[in-house]
């Protein structure tokens, strides 16, 4: 009997460890780096942050959102346009002219609309179809900081669905 106890406790011990390393690594260590990133942070080691942030759904992502808009890739796309459907506020439905919506929604959207060029406001499903068959596949111009659209493509899709 008093082994099972002292290997339960063990057990427990273990736990409560492996908890608190992915507290400190997966929420507190990329909420920290992003906070202090008006200091000197590597861009990658920012982005890393930021996307570590979302993946976590950490604090509802209003820093890593801002950040991203400022040193965003490609492979932050897919995280924002993820994000998107967490932060929708109007339930599924897409952003109109006039509507009200969270910060950290429209810090998103900006984020988004930065690294595309593309505008489909609010409306998640869209974003992640554009993404699937079109977006993924178009380069990426660091210099710029945004996705290089096809000849012609003005960003701004009336009809998305």
């Amino acid at each position: 009997m008093k082994r099972v106890v002292i290997k339960s406790i063990a057990l427990v011990v273990l736990y409560l460890c492996v908890a608190v390393v992915q507290v400190v690594l997966g929420f507190w260590l990329p909420q920290w780096t992003i906070s202090i990133s008006r200091q000197e942070v590597p861009r990658e080691k920012l982005r890393d942050a930021c996307h570590t942030s979302l993946r976590n759904w950490v604090a509802g992502g209003h820093d890593a959102f801002i950040a991203l808009e400022r040193v965003g890739n490609k492979d932050s796309i897919p995280y924002l346009i993820r994000a998107l459907k967490w932060q929708n506020v109007q339930h599924g439905k897409p952003i109109e002219d006039g509507d009200l919506m969270v910060c950290t929604y429209g810090h998103c959207l900006g984020a988004l609309e930065k690294l595309t060029g593309m505008n489909f406001r609010g409306d998640y499903k869209a974003w992640r179809k554009w993404w699937r068959q079109t977006g993924r596949h178009l380069p990426f111009d660091e210099e710029k900081g945004q996705l290089v659209l096809p000849e012609g493509e003005t960003g701004i899709i009336k009809e998305a669905r």
